[in-house]
């Protein structure tokens, strides 16, 4: 079965087996309010027969600038990490009971009186096929997302997408701005890198 392997400045951070997975998201996302300005998360969602519901393998790990993260789709899986489950990761935590995850009018509210904590960002995503796209924040561009999603439905390949949006963009449930899509086959790579 394929995997994903995922590594910073050359070193390992998790290999994640996709056999008995539907989706796997692997992303880094950031915004010029939220600290750390980059953070690297991968989980997905394993199979109902048996599965163990939704599997994290990196919860919030900061990126530095200048940081290359990267990304590898391959056929074959070697020494796969274990994901663990909400419960495993956070067992003091309650159980999460909210089933509407929909930005209300206080939330939104909320979210506009967040103090900037950062001037601006600049990202680049690119492909080991040389596909490449640089993105950079303004008034609209408030906060970018790098992501390499890989389902079931297509095993042989994963999607990557580069974006950025505003608040305004994820009130009115629009993508944003896309910068890069593109798709990965096995041996393929894509790497992300917050350049500033």
């Amino acid at each position: 079965m394929p995997c994903l392997s995922v590594e910073l400045d050359g070193a390992p951070v998790t290999t994640i087996n996709l056999a008995g997975m539907v989706v796997v998201d692997v992303s880094v996302h950031g915004a010029l309010d939220r600290n750390p300005k980059a953070a690297l998360a991968a989980g997905g969602g394993s199979d109902a027969q048996g599965g163990r519901g939704y599997l994290i393998w990196v919860t919030e790990l900061p990126i530095q600038a200048g940081a290359v993260l990267k990304v590898v789709f391959h056929e074959a899986c070697e020494n796969p990490d274990e994901g663990k489950t909400i419960q495993e990761l956070f067992p003091d935590d309650e159980p999460c009971t909210r089933t509407d995850f929909k930005l209300n009018d206080e939330m939104a509210a909320e979210i506009r009186a967040r103090p900037q904590l950062h001037q601006a960002f600049s990202v680049q995503a690119t492909t080991s096929h040389g596909q490449q796209a640089m993105a950079v924040s303004d008034i609209h561009n408030t906060s970018f997302a790098f992501r390499v999603v890989w389902d079931y439905t297509r095993p042989s390949q994963a999607r990557i997408h580069l974006s950025t949006n505003c608040l305004d963009d994820l009130l009115a449930r629009r993508i944003g701005t896309s910068h890069l899509q593109a798709l990965l086959l096995f041996g393929d790579s894509a790497s992300f890198v917050l350049t500033a």
